[in-house]
C-alpha cells in the first residue's frame, strides 16, 4: 500500500502545477478565443445579458481546457507515480517505448503498455484505431522479448464495459484500472480523499483570478458587441465570428493580473 503521506505530497505537488496552468490558460485568453464559440448555440438556448454569455463561454471554454490539461498533468504522472510506488523492488515501470505508449510494467512474464486517458469518451473511432495500430506496432519491435504482451488504455475516470474478445487491447476505467496498477481496490476513493486540503488551497485563487478575467472580458465586450438597449448585437457576434472577411474591433489587453482592462 503507497503510503498516505506519500500520495499526499504527490497529489499537492501535481495539483499545484494543474493550477499553474490553469491560471496561465486563463491569462492568456481573449475575448477573441471566446467569440469563436458558435454563436447560434447561444442565440438559441436565449442567452441576451451580455454578461450571461461571458459567463456562459467563458466557462465552457475553461472546461475544455481544464479536460486537457487534467490528463495531461495529473492522471498521467499520477499513474506513471502510483505504478513505481506499488512496484517499487518487484517489477521494472518505465517510460513509454514508443508511440502510443505511456508508461510500461514490465514483469518476469508480462509487458504491460500502457496508455492514460482522462475519461471515457476520449475516443472517436479513428483515433482508436490509431491507438490500436500503434499497440501493434509496438508488440512487433518487442516480440523478441518472449514474454506476453498486454497492451492497456486505462481512463482515469470512469466506467468501462469489458472489450469484445476478438480486441486484444484491454481498457480499464476507475476502479479497475488505479487497482491494476497498485493493487489497491480503494485506490481510486483515496486519491479524491488527498485531493481535499490542496483543492480549497488553490480553488480560491483560481476563483479570484476568474472574477477578475470575467469583469474584464466583459468590459471588453461591451465595447464592440453591446447595442445601447443593454443587450447582445448578435449580428456583430455573428459577424466576429463567420463573416468572409472579419471585421475590426477595438483592441483590449485583458489580463487576470489586473483589476480590470487596459487599451
Amino acid at each position: 500500500m503507497i503510503p498516505e503521506a506519500v500520495l499526499n505530497e504527490k497529489i499537492g505537488a501535481l495539483l499545484l502545477t494543474l493550477y499553474s496552468k490553469r491560471l496561465s490558460a486563463l491569462d492568456a485568453l481573449t475575448l477573441s478565443d471566446l467569440l469563436k464559440k458558435n454563436p447560434y448555440l447561444y442565440r438559441a438556448l436565449g442567452v441576451s445579458r451580455p454578461v450571461e454569455f461571458i459567463e456562459q463561454s467563458l466557462l465552457a471554454r475553461i472546461s475544455s481546457s481544464d479536460e486537457t490539461i487534467f490528463g495531461n498533468d495529473f492522471f498521467e504522472p499520477l499513474a506513471f507515480f502510483s505504478a513505481q510506488q506499488a512496484h517499487a523492488g518487484g517489477a521494472n515501470v518505465s517510460v513509454g517505448a514508443g508511440a502510443g505508449q505511456d508508461f510500461a510494467i514490465e514483469t518476469a512474464r508480462e509487458y504491460l503498455a500502457i496508455a492514460v486517458k482522462s475519461g471515457t469518451n476520449i475516443f472517436n473511432s479513428q483515433s482508436e484505431k490509431g491507438q490500436s495500430a500503434e499497440f501493434l506496432q509496438l508488440q512487433a519491435r518487442l516480440k523478441k522479448l518472449g514474454k506476453m504482451f498486454r497492451p492497456i488504455i486505462g481512463y482515469g475516470y470512469g466506467r468501462k464495459a469489458a472489450p469484445k474478445i476478438a480486441n486484444p487491447v484491454e481498457r480499464l476505467a476507475g476502479q479497475r484500472f488505479w487497482e491494476l496498477l497498485t493493487g489497491e481496490p480503494d485506490f481510486y476513493l483515496r486519491i479524491s480523499r488527498s485531493m481535499e486540503t490542496w483543492a480549497s488551497e488553490h480553488s480560491a485563487i483560481f476563483k479570484q483570478a476568474l472574477a477578475t478575467k470575467q469583469d474584464a472580458l466583459l468590459r471588453a465586450f461591451m465595447i464592440d458587441f453591446v447595442a445601447p438597449s443593454g443587450h447582445i448585437n448578435w449580428d456583430a457576434v455573428v459577424a466576429f465570428n463567420s463573416c468572409a472577411t472579419a471585421p475590426r474591433r477595438t483592441r483590449t489587453k485583458v489580463s487576470v493580473t489586473s483589476k480590470g482592462a487596459s487599451s
